[in-house]
């Protein structure tokens, strides 16, 4: 099998509510890259939610000093005053208000940790990086039908049977520093691939093992998308070892019960 590859794609500055397909293709015209028969486009939220218009102006969020209270002491309740980015004391309550707004599960704490789509992360996702001064840029609306959209809009323009697509953002994973990426979504490929069965080189049956190819990808090609002024916010991916199909995808497969879940014990009294 040839090495894999990742091969990045610089963008202009896109504006809010533009079409994410046209953009995809001026981007590939751009870099001079063609997108393949089996590659898989690696797209980053970001413009996904830019595509969507979903930008917000924290001006434009109302907040009294009742509702602020009550976020900042009673849906929260903070313990521990942190000068961090997310530490609640030093957020904006415009900000806080809308992180309650769009999270699904708020975890008690002195930091905005929360629970979205299935995925713990940040502020619900809500970034001000790559945002304009005053605004935010929200997680995407229905990310897989958007994966799923995209990948049916791919295959048809580009004459191809088999391609995958990833949409991605970055989080923090437990007591580790920096981010990784995760996958919020995907399509045209097994994204969880399920290896139990199989046996290790000693030919000891596998158990428990399944391989989160997506997000695996995502953290591969969240290298060369950077965070800060990059630009790239798609890569493609070449000779990946996926299992491609042309299925619908299923998003239960990207996410496991809190009682199977291995930091469980941290956080079941809050969901």
């Amino acid at each position: 099998m040839p090495n894999m590859e990742f091969i990045r794609l610089r963008t202009k500055v896109f504006k809010p509510n533009f079409n994410l397909l046209d953009g995809i293709v001026e981007a590939l015209k751009r870099n001079k890259q063609k997108i393949r028969e089996k590659d898989v486009l690696i797209v980053n939220s970001k413009i996904v939610a830019l595509s969507q218009g979903r930008i917000v102006e924290l001006s434009n969020i109302p907040i009294d000093d009742s509702e602020k209270s009550s976020l900042t002491n009673q849906k929260i309740q903070q313990k521990i005053p942190l000068k961090s980015h997310y530490g609640i004391g030093t957020e904006d309550p415009r900000f806080v208000s809308l992180v309650m707004k769009e999270a699904d599960t708020v975890i008690t704490g002195s930091m905005l940790l929360t629970i979205k789509n299935g995925i713990f992360t940040p502020a619900a996702g809500i970034d001000r990086s790559n945002s304009p001064f005053g605004t935010v840029t929200l997680w995407p609306n229905e990310p897989w039908e958007v994966a799923w959209n995209l990948y049916k809009k791919i295959k048809k323009h580009f004459s191809l049977k088999n391609i995958g697509i990833v949409i991605v953002d970055s989080t923090c994973q437990p007591l580790r520093a920096g981010t990784s990426g995760v996958a919020l979504s995907w399509a045209g490929f097994e994204g969880v691939e399920d290896v139990r069965g199989k046996k290790d080189i000693y030919r000891n049956p596998l158990t428990v093992t399944k391989k989160a190819v997506a997000d695996n990808l995502a953290c591969s090609a969240q290298i060369l998308m950077g965070e800060a002024n990059e630009k790239i916010p798609l890569v493609l991916a070449r000779n990946a070892p996926l299992k491609f199909s042309q299925k619908i995808p299923d998003p239960t497969k990207a996410t496991i019960k809190p009682d199977a879940c291995l930091y469980s014990q941290l956080y079941t009294n809050y969901i």
